[in-house]
């Protein structure tokens, strides 16, 4: 495996569609895939909506926050993350304190924030084990290792793109907005 480590990665058929040639587009879909059938399960058992639980479960895993940092980690519009986090203050699942010693606040997880939290987290270790079911220990292992390296690439294309955006149009790079889903090629 070694050896085979720094070669590029031969061209697979280049007349065919993009769809079954791409290897990130196959990813795309893997993701998408995982992302509905995580919307419908954990909305299910928490009874808070797709975005809502997605923030109970980042405050959960790293508080305190700002909504600064929400928004960075979950990759969203400040104003969205600033009214979910409004919403879940006033249904006792979050707790919003003023940040001492600067403007902004800091956002924690409530007693209740956590009970509702817990299971989800239940769920989601469940749900991991039913993805990689069907791996071994080793299979595990090597597929960690490819996401990490491909991960790493993905970061250098989002990097490079980045960068190029703020040459071509400065200011259109720092945009946070949501629309469609991305193509990946």
């Amino acid at each position: 495996m070694s050896s085979k480590k720094n070669k590029p990665v031969a061209m697979l058929d280049a007349s065919g569609p993009l769809t079954r040639e791409l290897t990130s587009i196959k990813m795309l879909r893997l993701v998408e895939t995982i992302h509905r059938s995580a919307q419908l399960a954990f909305t299910r058992v928490s009874g808070l909506s797709d975005f809502q639980w997605r923030v109970i479960a980042r405050v959960n895993e790293v508080s305190p926050l700002s909504i600064n940092q929400l928004s960075d980690m979950l990759q969203r519009d400040v104003g969205q993350v600033s009214r979910t986090v409004k919403g879940m203050v006033e249904a006792g699942l979050l707790h919003r304190a003023t940040r001492k010693g600067g403007p902004g606040v800091l956002i924690t997880p409530t007693q209740a924030g956590r009970a509702v939290y817990g299971p989800v987290k239940r769920l989601a270790r469940k749900r991991n084990q039913l993805f990689l079911s069907g791996l071994s220990t080793e299979e595990v292992g090597t597929f960690e290792h490819f996401l990490g390296v491909v991960t790493r690439n993905a970061k250098i294309l989002l990097a490079q793109e980045v960068a190029l955006a703020r040459r071509e149009s400065p200011g259109s790079a720092n945009r946070r907005t949501r629309r469609g889903t991305p193509v990946a090629l």
